[in-house]
């Protein structure tokens, strides 16, 4: 494990319990953690709450932090500010808006029932009046808005509704093919204050080259990005493992140990524990 790397947290992860088979438990997760030197990680269910398990680990684990939210998808009753609330009482960190059951995402992948599914936006293009409750939901507990598997066109609207009040937003593993930021819709978005995520995932399994998770860091600043892995599937590796080789691969890419230190600790610190 490089030394800018001691204490990082992986702010995407998926452990068990969980609908779907994960790699690790949160426990067994945490574990690896603490013997990789690493700091801590935000864990992320696509169907349940994870602020009740993230406050188990930090008090089994006291020299690492984890951090839990909510994903808006159908379970938690899509759109639902009142989930938000509930999450945020129990100690919540992050909001995601829908992942699985986001029409745009099945849209994208070409499957049925869309009308069944949430989309975030009214005719004019804005935010409908439910998401930004939820929004309202997540300014009152000091939570971050996340956006998320919707597409780039509900993301950015989102997130200038969410900035315009003052709330923190993250663009969603922001190169993921079904939900594509252009360049010019990073610049926007950090140029507001937003954060912006890009996941192992994307590269390891050749869906973005790493060459362009590069360009795309830089043109919305090592100021403004977090680097995480999206991992938890059987087949990917460990967090702590898949956290080591996109340091190392965008190390090559000529970022600096202070810079990769920062996206990979600095900025992820900071989200985690604010409040």
């Amino acid at each position: 494990m490089k030394d800018y790397l001691r204490g990082a947290y992986d702010m995407h992860i998926h452990t068990s319990p969980d609908v779907n088979p994960r790699k690790t438990s949160d426990v067994a997760l945490a574990k690896r953690l603490r013997a990789a030197g690493l700091g801590g990680a935000l864990i992320k269910c696509h169907f349940n709450d994870t602020a009740p398990r993230a406050g188990i680990l930090n008090e089994m684990f006291p020299d690492l932090y984890f951090g839990g939210g909510v994903v808006l998808n159908r379970q938690a009753g899509g759109l639902n500010p009142f989930a938000v609330t509930t999450c945020g009482k129990m100690g919540g960190r992050f909001v995601w808006f829908p992942t699985m059951d986001s029409r745009s995402y099945q849209a994208f992948h070409n499957r049925p029932n869309l009308d069944e599914l949430i989309y975030l936006l009214d005719d004019n293009g804005e935010p409908l009046k439910e998401a930004v409750e939820v929004i309202e939901a997540a300014a009152e507990y000091g939570m971050i808005v996340a956006t998320g598997h919707v597409s780039a066109e509900e993301g950015m609207a989102v997130m200038r509704k969410a900035r315009s009040m003052g709330v923190d937003v993250v663009l969603t593993h922001a190169d993921l093919p079904s939900n594509a930021y252009s360049i010019p819709q990073l610049k926007e978005a950090s140029s507001l204050g937003a954060y912006v995520e890009h996941c192992y995932f994307t590269t390891y399994y050749n869906r973005v080259s790493i060459e362009e998770i590069a360009k795309q860091v830089r043109a919305a600043g090592v100021g403004h990005t977090y680097l995480s892995t999206d991992f938890g599937q059987p087949k990917s590796p460990h967090s702590d493992e898949g956290l080591a080789e996109y340091a190392q691969r965008l190390e090559e890419q000529g970022f600096t140990q202070e810079e990769l230190a920062f996206m990979f600790r600095g900025l992820p610190e900071k989200l985690l524990k604010k409040k």
